[in-house]
């Protein structure tokens, strides 16, 4: 739990460095690759052993953002000296949202049971654009315990259009109507 102000804190610091050097989205990328790199389970089990020495660690995470700005680089170092490159992944999260923020872009999750084609993907964009009057930015999972249709996440609003929820809302309906819901307790009352 505590990470995530930690992660607020340092995204603020890394973007308000990336705005000084008019490299916000270039910087976004970079913490990308990184992140994917530090998420590989072996990276995570190396960097959260205590008994690997810090300095392996940090000639490690040198390497893993040998590309990048230099600044970006010193901010991994800073994340390993601190044994905090578990944050790392929170950090990019935050600073993607406040680059989508700045640029007047919306982030949306959409969770579908199945496979959304590019064609869905862009009426969906736009039906959301329209309807939050800004740029969406769809990142789309899948999940297929929501049996079908889509629940769609945009801050703190939930749209959720999944055939679980109407079931759910279905059952709920029948049970305080007092119907029976399975076709024993239908056999029960008569």
């Amino acid at each position: 739990m505590a990470k995530a102000p930690i992660a607020k804190r340092y995204a603020q610091a890394l973007f308000s460095l990336a705005e000084t050097e008019g490299k916000q989205e270039a910087w976004l990328d970079s913490l990308s690759g990184i992140a994917e790199g530090l998420a590989d389970p072996s990276a995570a089990l190396f960097f959260n052993e205590p008994r690997i020495p810090a300095a392996r660690k940090a000639e490690a995470a040198a390497q893993v953002a040998a590309e990048a700005d230099p600044l970006v680089r010193n901010f991994v170092g800073l994340l390993v000296q601190r044994q905090a490159v578990g944050s790392f992944g929170a950090v990019v999260s935050e600073y993607g949202r406040l680059l989508n923020e700045s640029l007047g872009r919306v982030q949306a999750s959409v969770t579908s049971a199945v496979p959304i084609s590019a064609e869905q993907r862009s009426t969906l964009t736009a039906s959301l654009g329209a309807m939050l009057d800004k740029e969406v930015v769809l990142d789309v999972q899948e999940d297929s315990d929501i049996i079908g249709g889509i629940v769609v996440r945009v801050g703190d609003q939930i749209i959720d259009g999944s055939v679980r929820s109407r079931l759910n809302g279905l059952r709920q309906s029948l049970e305080r109507q007092g119907l029976p819901r399975t076709a024993r307790e239908t056999e029960e009352r008569a």
